[in-house]
């Protein structure tokens, strides 16, 4: 027997029941696949058209703030000479979450990269260009970046010596 009120309950039941499911788990989250789209957009004026497989190979795992998701890293010398210059090359660095998408949580220009753990806490240590630290190019112009939970970005971490000086993770690329 067809009952409409109880088919209109479960039909409003199954809907409030989806809304209630964050979109990416409901997808079945795919972080790498959601960082290769927006890398795609962004690669889309480059003289070498990139295959999807190429894309995806340069997304690499990287732990950012040891809370055991799986976070990634983008080093722009994958895509070719385009993204590269005096000043390195383009260098992400992708935080993973419980649910939605990864957020891109660095993005700068790099000569040099590498990540250390001190004191408790992963340091990615930088090398821009020399003109971030009021030199000229070739000079040394070290940065060190950590996760901070309190701020939910990183930051820039003051060392003696002559560093960058802009504390800014992510920079606008034109």
């Amino acid at each position: 027997m067809y009952r409409p009120a109880a088919s209109a309950f479960l039909l409003a039941l199954a809907s409030a029941t989806l809304l209630s499911i964050p979109a990416s788990a409901r997808t079945g989250a795919d972080p790498k696949g959601e960082i290769a789209r927006v890398l795609k957009r962004q690669l889309k004026g480059d003289f070498t058209p990139h295959s999807p497989a190429e894309i995806r190979a340069a997304i690499r795992p990287v732990d950012i703030n040891r809370d055991g998701i799986q976070d990634w890293q983008v080093d722009f010398n994958a895509f070719g000479s385009a993204w590269c210059g005096t000043g390195g090359c383009r260098y992400q660095l992708w935080l993973g979450r419980k649910t939605g998408s990864p957020l891109r949580v660095f993005d700068r220009q790099v000569r040099e990269h590498q990540s250390a753990e001190r004191q408790g806490r992963i340091v990615f240590v930088f090398d821009f260009h020399g003109t971030q630290c009021g030199g000229f190019g070739a000079e040394a112009c070290p940065g060190e970046f950590t996760w901070s939970p309190k701020r939910g970005r990183m930051v820039l971490l003051p060392t003696a010596g002559k560093r960058t000086s802009t504390a800014s993770p992510v920079l606008p690329f034109q």
